[in-house]
């Protein structure tokens, strides 16, 4: 187990917890509506062209065989890439691991934190409503083999925009 010191806070509806990925910060929407966390390719760039999501989409094909199929609360079919991310920064804690699906095909930002990674934390909560994520399982989180690394992923779509 895993001690976390991660805050989940509360706005309006919805859960964020703030992360980073080496020099990229974003925000994760804490979704238990989500069988699998997803992160779109705009999260870490926004510049992104359609013609640079198409190189994109072929690099993941080529790079990921191990696409998998999701359907969007709006019904819309995508495809997520696995990818795995290292030290990955969560509120105050570091993950050694952190698996996500990649996903190029939206032109918007999504960042969701999934059932996967959710189901393997300890949780609790105080009176203003904010989840404290204070422990994680990473034995039953266990590791994925066939998956993009973060550093290679994220370093392929810098070099889209040069």
């Amino acid at each position: 187990m895993i001690d976390l010191n991660i805050t989940a806070i509360r706005e309006s509806s919805t859960y964020r917890i703030n992360a980073k990925m080496g020099k990229i910060a974003f925000s994760l929407k804490f979704d238990t509506g989500a069988t699998d966390t997803v992160i779109s390719a705009r999260v870490f760039s926004n510049s992104l062209t359609d013609s640079d999501l198409e190189k994109f989409t072929k690099y993941c094909e080529e790079h990921s065989p191990h696409n998998k199929e999701f359907i969007s609360a709006t019904g819309d079919s995508f495809k997520g890439y696995p990818v795995t991310a290292h030290n990955v920064r969560m509120g105050k804690s570091v993950l050694p691991d952190f698996r996500y699906y990649l996903v190029v095909e939206s032109k918007r930002d999504i960042a969701l934190l999934g059932y996967d990674f959710i189901d393997n934390c300890g949780c609790s909560h105080d009176p203003s409503k904010n989840f404290y994520l204070t422990g994680f399982d990473a034995e039953r989180y266990g590791k994925s083999d066939g998956t993009m690394e973060n550093d290679e992923v994220i370093a392929y779509i810098d070099s889209l925009s040069d």
